[in-house]
């Protein structure tokens, strides 16, 4: 999916590192929000990059994973004090 793109492995490599700290970052209440807006973010940027090299199947496929990050921010933390 990635192949069409011609970024670096360090690149690839930074992004998944960022997925990664997104996805910690969502566990604990009070980075929830950063958490989220980071994944946004870095699904933004993948979007992006799917339509600068014409790839509109796979920015498509995105849209549902983008709105992910914002419904849970919509539901909030389950563990967060109300």
């Amino acid at each position: 999916m990635f192949s069409t793109w011609n970024v670096s492995k360090a690149l690839l490599k930074s992004i998944s590192i960022l997925t990664l700290a997104g996805g910690v970052l969502i566990l604990f209440p009070k980075t929830f929000f950063w958490g989220n807006y980071l994944n946004a973010a870095i699904i933004v940027f993948m979007m992006m990059q799917f339509l600068r090299v014409g790839d509109i199947k796979h920015l498509l496929i995105e849209i549902p994973f983008l709105a992910m990050p914002f419904i849970l921010l919509y539901l909030k933390h389950p563990l967060a004090e109300r």
